[in-house]
């Protein structure tokens, strides 16, 4: 039976905009996100009890542990076959545009509302999985890790205490040529290691405890590197993803960092702190090495903001070999900075200032006042003197 050009005309409009009643539906998703972050907000302990170390944490466990037999990251997969979607479907709507000339508006009116409900079904499966923990609790508060106000001079202790461990842990590690510190087996073996130090710690910081996958290298680990990203972890799979281009001595504090996350803990200070006290509690003389790096570089960076003079007399306790370790870090680094960098980093602090980290990425600086906290809570007066 033939169809008239009316009817084939009301079929072409159905196709272009079918289906338009449950996307709007699906954008309700929106302000229910919204409304449990302001939940979390309002009664931020009882949230912590039963989404982040209850639901959210067991979510995190299936996906993990489901996703993490794969040698590969699901989630670097993903983002690839999302941006090969969003080519082609820019394509095609723009094919559609010329062939339904006669309906230019519903053509673009059904290209942005797709958009729309794809960014939307994103946003609120990233708040509903994991992005609510940007208002859990700090790390470590129920434990008597309590923030206080501490003056240079503690900073400077913190500093010595630091330069005389990592000294006497890199003695324990092998050189390469270049007189760089070593660590023990390559990536995949970090990988494997990463889960003692949290093992060790999870009698004192309970919310470091449950059973996951590992941690996943990343395929465009050498792109990364021109943005300085280390590391991505993925609330949609579980997966702690890290960048294996990067110097050695950075992957095992690294690791324990996207772990961090893994664990529900969004902000990069917390995760920085996990990453050293998992690293430094660690069976293993190269991850606590890592870990103490990590420390270093901050509490030197803090310290040389305060007190510049301090700083560099208390590097001259600073051994050889640690300077070579970090002179090579340095080096390693100075060949991508640049405006991907800029960008990349202008990228992620809209991304926590999004997520209530008001400060953006000078967060990064307060891992220093955790690491006071644990210096003067968890440390003993043996532990600082060695």
């Amino acid at each position: 039976m033939a169809i008239n050009e009316s009817e084939k005309k009301d079929r072409t409009k159905h196709k272009l905009t079918g289906g338009t009643k449950l996307k709007l539906l699906s954008l309700l998703l929106v302000p229910i996100s919204v409304f449990c972050l302001q939940c979390y907000v309002n009664n931020p302990e009882n949230w912590e009890k039963y989404y982040s170390l209850g639901i959210n944490k067991t979510i995190i466990e299936f996906l993990s542990l489901n996703f993490g037999f794969l040698p590969f990251s699901v989630f670097e997969v993903l983002i690839f076959l999302l941006l090969l979607f969003l080519a082609w479907y820019i394509l095609a709507t723009i094919y559609n545009m010329i062939r339904y000339h006669d309906y230019l508006f519903q053509v673009l009116g059904k290209f942005v509302l797709n958009i729309v409900v794809i960014a939307a079904l994103l946003f609120s499966s990233f708040e509903l999985l994991w992005g609510l923990n940007y208002k859990r609790p700090q790390f470590g508060l129920k434990h008597g890790l309590v923030v206080e106000q501490y003056t240079t001079e503690d900073l400077g202790a913190l500093y010595v205490h630091l330069l005389k461990r990592a000294k006497v842990i890199r003695q324990y590690l092998d050189e390469d040529t270049n007189g760089v510190a070593q660590m023990y087996g390559d990536y995949k073996n970090i990988f494997d290691r990463a889960y003692m130090g949290f093992y060790e710690l999870k009698y004192i910081f309970d919310e470091l405890g449950g059973n996951y996958g590992l941690a996943k290298p990343l395929v465009a680990s050498d792109l990364l590197n021109h943005a300085c990203i280390t590391g991505i972890y993925s609330p949609f799979t579980g997966e702690p993803n890290v960048n294996v281009e990067i110097p050695p001595m950075y992957i095992p504090s690294t690791t324990c960092h996207e772990m961090g996350h893994q664990r529900g803990f969004g902000y990069e200070d917390q995760c920085n702190f996990i990453a050293f006290i998992t690293c430094e509690r660690h069976p293993h003389p190269d991850f606590q090495y890592s870990g103490y790096l990590l420390a270093l570089a901050y509490t030197s960076n803090a310290l040389g903001r305060v007190d510049l003079d301090m700083l560099q007399s208390l590097n001259q306790q600073m051994s050889e070999g640690i300077k070579r370790d970090l002179d090579y870090g340095n080096a390693f680094w100075d060949q991508y900075r640049g405006q991907i960098k800029e960008a990349a980093r202008s990228v992620n602090n809209t991304f926590l200032k999004t997520n209530g980290v008001k400060s953006g990425t000078q967060s990064y600086g307060k891992v220093v006042d955790l690491l006071l906290a644990y210096y003067a809570n968890y440390f003993t007066i043996d532990d600082k003197v060695k």
